[in-house]
């Protein structure tokens, strides 16, 4: 198989095997990209992003596939955030009209107001069920700051479900 002009073979350690254990990861890789991402983004763009510059790179060069790819979404879905920012000033600036979007309740709306590093770390830890140390190195963060970051998200989603309850 080549990539980006070369080939992908036993001397970069990409073998059949190796690549089906990327397979493997995929399901898992798929859902950290929807959570991560932006809506209008497909995750599955995001996940074979990561899956290309992993190929890229000689296989003895990657100790842990899994955060590896974690981390090449998560940078993946920040510089779609900001390209879609730029776009957005620059319509702006040469007065585009606003995009109209639908308004409807919906049962995500408060986890998607939380940052996507912390919806990550959410994902990870209350999901997935990893531990907070490798969840806050997936995502980028430091131990200490994905702390505090799930237990202030944590509090705020908490708050919204306790609001709603009480229909105010």
């Amino acid at each position: 198989m080549a990539v980006e002009g070369r080939h992908v073979g036993s001397d970069d350690g990409w073998d059949r095997a190796a690549v089906g254990e990327l397979g493997e990861l995929y399901p898992a890789l798929r859902r950290f990209a929807a959570v991560i991402g932006r809506w209008d983004v497909d995750p599955d763009d995001l996940v074979q992003e990561a899956f290309t510059k992993v190929l890229t790179r000689r296989r003895a060069d990657i100790r842990e596939r899994g955060p590896y790819l974690r981390r090449a979404i998560a940078n993946a879905a920040t510089d779609e955030r900001r390209r879609a920012g730029r776009r957005a000033t620059l319509l702006h600036r040469h007065g585009a009209p606003e995009p109209t979007t639908d308004h409807y309740p919906s049962d995500l709306t408060d986890l998607m107001e939380l940052a996507p590093k912390v919806r990550a770390l959410l994902l990870l830890v209350e999901v997935e069920g990893y531990p907070i140390a490798d969840a806050a190195d997936a995502v980028g963060m430091s131990h200490s700051n994905a702390r505090v970051a799930l237990m202030r998200a944590r509090r705020r989603l908490r708050a919204d479900l306790i609001e709603e309850a009480s229909g105010e």
